[in-house]
């Protein structure tokens, strides 16, 4: 902990929520943190080629085989609290198409 003026004491983690509410993850951290998920949460390996990201949208968009693609829509709403929880608000995609 790190000491303020008036003898406060403050946490170093809140010295960092100004960057974290002002700075995006980049599309290829976003894609690696989604495959891992994925892979935690339904035991499916994904390949990068297969995931695009459009950070401006916040939208995940995935070209994977049908039975898959399936399945992570079944557990869209966990995936998105997963990325939420390790990337951020700002940062998670909002919607996996």
């Amino acid at each position: 902990m790190r000491k303020q003026g008036r003898g406060e004491a403050i946490k170093i983690s809140k010295l960092f929520d100004a960057y974290k509410t002002r700075f995006k993850a980049p599309e290829s951290s976003v894609i690696k943190v989604f495959i891992e998920v994925v892979e935690d949460v339904l035991n499916v390996t994904l390949k990068e080629s297969w995931c695009a990201y459009r950070a401006s949208g916040r939208v995940l968009t995935l070209t994977v085989p049908g039975p898959i693609k399936t399945e992570i829509f079944l557990h869209k709403k966990e995936i998105i609290t997963h990325l939420k929880g390790r990337l951020g608000e700002q940062s998670a995609p909002k919607e996996i198409l």
